[in-house]
């Protein structure tokens, strides 16, 4: 596999071999073979969408902070800049992958940003179940799509594809619009404060790091949002917003060629002592401490 679709789909991830790969022109991604894949312990944070469907198996993955179960029959959704921290599966995990390169995936979708409330549901919701039929469907698509990859002639080739794959996400915008309406239905009060909270951060963490500039988004107070995200989670808003940081911050650390000061600025902080700081308190090593032991491993 080369060097070049390892650092897209996982970010400086280390995969021993992937089979069965086919591409068009290094702008789209198929394979249905991840044996082998042995991903870092530290954090990668994904630079493409990822689309798979689990064909039988299962597998578990921690993504952005929490852990979800992929059974078979599912659809899992990877976006961009989601930060994947742990994957293992099933001996006889099974499933085919799509990854799109972003600029693609914009051509794709002129009017991405009308979709916008649905694409968040993906990350919202990385993970859903699907019926047999709607498996076989997705399978039989995916089927139809890798041999209009295999044929690499063609004039129209890339807009043929383009248009294979806008239908193809249409279907998976409807499923996740089903799929949202019922989730959010059963969600309590709290639980949509705690929701909204956690795709703000996941948004502007970069940014921002004070629970007031998020409560005052949410039009409620920093102490009512501090309780409830403590209420339903088990843990403070502060450290939702410090554990993405910190996990950005290790990414950057890992896989980057920045310097500290640069990912100091990256991440909004004041200057490199006060980022340092920051970083050590949570981590117990400094950045450039850090860094080095990435490096010694």
């Amino acid at each position: 596999m080369d060097r070049d679709l390892k650092d897209s789909i996982i970010c400086h991830g280390y995969i021993d071999a992937v089979a069965n790969k086919d591409d068009l022109d290094n702008e789209v991604y198929i394979f249905d073979d991840i044996n082998g894949v042995k991903l870092s312990q530290n954090p990668v944070m994904l630079e493409m969408p990822v689309f798979a469907v689990c064909l039988q198996g299962e597998a578990t993955v921690q993504l952005n902070l929490t852990e979800y179960h992929i059974p078979a029959n599912s659809l899992v959704t990877f976006m961009p800049d989601h930060i994947l921290h742990g994957y293992s599966s099933s001996p006889d995990f099974k499933g085919i992958f799509v990854a799109i390169r972003k600029q693609f995936a914009e051509e794709m979708l002129p009017d991405l940003h009308s979709m916008l409330p649905l694409i968040m549901s993906f990350k919202a919701m990385p993970v859903i179940k699907l019926s047999e039929e709607e498996t076989a469907s997705l399978q039989e698509f995916l089927a139809f799509l890798w041999r209009r990859i295999k044929q690499v002639r063609g004039t129209y080739r890339r807009k043929v594809i383009q248009g294979l794959l806008q239908s193809e996400l249409y279907e998976i915008l409807s499923i996740y619009k089903d799929r949202y309406k019922f989730v959010a239905s059963r969600r309590s009060h709290n639980e949509d404060i705690f929701y909204n909270f956690v795709t703000l951060v996941e948004s502007d963490f970069r940014q921002n790091r004070t629970v007031k500039y998020y409560a005052d988004r949410m039009y409620i107070t920093p102490k009512h949002l501090t309780t409830v995200v403590k209420q339903v989670s088990g843990r403070t808003a502060s450290d939702w917003i410090d554990n993405f940081v910190i996990l950005a911050a290790k990414v950057m650390l890992r896989s980057s060629s920045n310097t500290i000061q640069e990912i100091s600025t990256m991440l909004n902080f004041a200057n490199q002592s006060f980022f340092g700081k920051y970083f050590k308190q949570r981590v117990g090593l400094s950045p450039s401490e850090f860094r080095n032991s990435i490096s010694n491993e």
